[in-house]
């Protein structure tokens, strides 16, 4: 008898071992936050001395820590549109921010001609760009929906400018931009609620609860902490009593602090839902920290938001998935916002799509553990005038980078070795003219494959005047930044180092 009962249970024990191992395991979650205009070092976990992000920071330290993240501009339309869509800015044509309705070409499909700005001498024009990511392309949003993910956005959007191009139109059910047009005036909120954090937390915590039995992809794009800089008086008033560093800005640092609590209280539905261990959480910046004010610091980097230097495309990179990655990894492996695309489709089992995600691959060999991503160059197009630069281009190979400058009589290019020099401080063009020949014509090849859009030659540029916003006005003005950055960063460690501060 009790052997019969034994081996019932057994055979029971067995036929539920198996009914559970052919149960399909359900597909990951998605939750991706992304920031606008965060830095690549303003997280206490990426270097911050000065900001407080603890919700964040323990995020980080329970998935994957990405070094050398790239967003793909150093504006936030452009890149929010590769994120998305998986291909480069030169691809879409949507290589630029998306102006506002007082811009005449604004919110046509075509590609445009731009409005000639800046005034002044410039050997070259800006080039034609879209003022929308097109409809055509199938967005990482539409490859989960198709696949049975419902999908929300909730933020800022700022690739489209009417309704015709909204979220809902790129593969978004649920959405809320707040009146969104332009991709600004929402973002300038402060009644208690600076930069709609709040509304946007609760937008999100409402999804997860409602759709907690399907899997979801939640995007919460972040007007903060884009100017104008909006928080709480009592934070304002805690960062001005604490020690500055190269950051120093309380208002900027208040309203990350904001941040940083509204994303711990998405975590923390996730956890109280019991879905933490099945979601992949993503956080990133669309673009390098403005350093003009400044806002905040990117040193030891160069520039900054809308600079071709590391600062204006370096940003922060967060990937959790508890049950896949292990906590506390980081990797020094150069990866780019298009990456996410592939990467979510693997994760999600889902097959990849690379006629669609054109310049992006799947990150899960690094996430996984020990392994590797096969070599490639990494391109940057920007042919715009910005407050920083006239037009450019660049090219990161190994550890070489070039930047190709368009507005520039004397010395068209800047040649830096990234791994002795991260800083860009000693330009190489002058001493190796064969390695930026080969670097510029991989560059150009690359623009004729994408298709890219050039500069367009300034019929009135006249050659024996000044250029602006030339190679040499970058230069002066990134490094102004930078001595500003080291002569504070110095007067923090006096302070901290003498025996009053201890």
């Amino acid at each position: 008898m009790i052997r019969k009962k034994t081996l019932a249970l057994l055979v029971a024990a067995f036929a539920a071992t198996t009914v559970s191992a052919q149960e399909p395991r359900r597909q990951p979650n998605f939750v991706l936050v992304l920031m606008d205009d965060l830095g690549w070092k303003d997280l206490g976990v990426t270097g911050s001395l000065y900001h407080q992000t603890p919700n964040i920071d323990r995020i980080a330290r329970a998935g994957a820590v990405f070094n050398q993240a790239y967003s793909a501009a150093p504006l936030c339309s452009p890149s929010r549109g590769a994120l998305l869509s998986g291909k480069a800015p030169a691809r879409t044509a949507l290589t630029n921010v998306i102006r506002g309705f007082d811009d005449p070409y604004g919110g046509l499909h075509e590609i445009t001609k731009p409005m000639e700005w800046p005034n002044g001498n410039t050997q070259y024009l800006e080039g034609f760009a879209r003022h929308v990511l097109p409809l055509e392309e199938v967005t990482i949003a539409e490859a989960l929906a198709e696949a049975g993910y419902v999908t929300g956005y909730y933020g800022k959007w700022h690739i489209g400018q009417n309704a015709a191009f909204n979220p809902d139109k790129q593969g978004f059910r649920h959405v809320n931009i707040l009146g969104e047009k332009d991709g600004g005036p929402p973002g300038d909120r402060l009644d208690g609620d600076p930069k709609w954090m709040r509304t946007l937390t609760s937008e999100a915590v409402r999804f997860i609860e409602e759709q907690k039995e399907k899997p979801f992809f939640l995007m919460v794009s972040h007007w903060a902490v884009h100017r104008p800089h909006k928080a709480h008086p009592e934070l304002v008033a805690k960062y001005r009593a604490l020690p500055t560093t190269d950051q120093g800005d309380p208002v900027y640092a208040a309203m990350l602090e904001t941040a940083d609590e509204n994303i711990g209280v998405i975590d923390a539905t996730l956890k109280r839902l019991g879905l933490q261990d099945n979601t992949v959480f993503i956080f990133a910046s669309d673009n390098g920290g403005l350093t003009l004010g400044p806002d905040t610091s990117n040193y030891p980097l160069m520039g900054g938001k809308s600079f071709p230097y590391e600062g204006g495309n370096r940003t922060p990179l967060l990937i959790r998935w508890p049950s896949r990655i292990k906590p506390g990894s980081k990797t020094d492996s150069r990866v780019i916002h298009m990456d996410l695309y592939p990467t979510m489709l693997e994760m999600a089992g889902l097959p990849l799509r690379p006629r669609q995600h054109l310049d992006g691959q799947s990150l899960m060999p690094l996430l996984s553990g020990g392994g590797r991503l096969p070599e490639r160059d990494l391109f940057f197009h920007f042919p715009h005038p910005t407050h920083a630069t006239g037009p450019y281009a660049s090219i990161i190979s190994a550890n070489w980078k070039l930047i190709r400058w368009y507005n520039d009589t004397s010395g068209a290019y800047s040649l830096f070795n990234l791994a002795e020099d991260p800083g860009e401080l000693v330009d190489l063009a002058d001493s190796q003219p064969d390695r930026v020949k080969e670097l510029n014509d991989r560059l150009v090849r690359w623009q004729r494959e994408t298709n890219a859009q050039m500069p367009l030659p300034n019929p009135r540029f006249d050659p024996s005047l000044p250029a602006v916003r030339d190679k040499a006005f970058a230069i002066r003005l990134a490094m102004k930044e930078r001595a500003e950055f080291e002569r504070r960063l110095k007067e923090y460690q006096a302070k901290v180092s003498t025996p009053a501060s201890r």
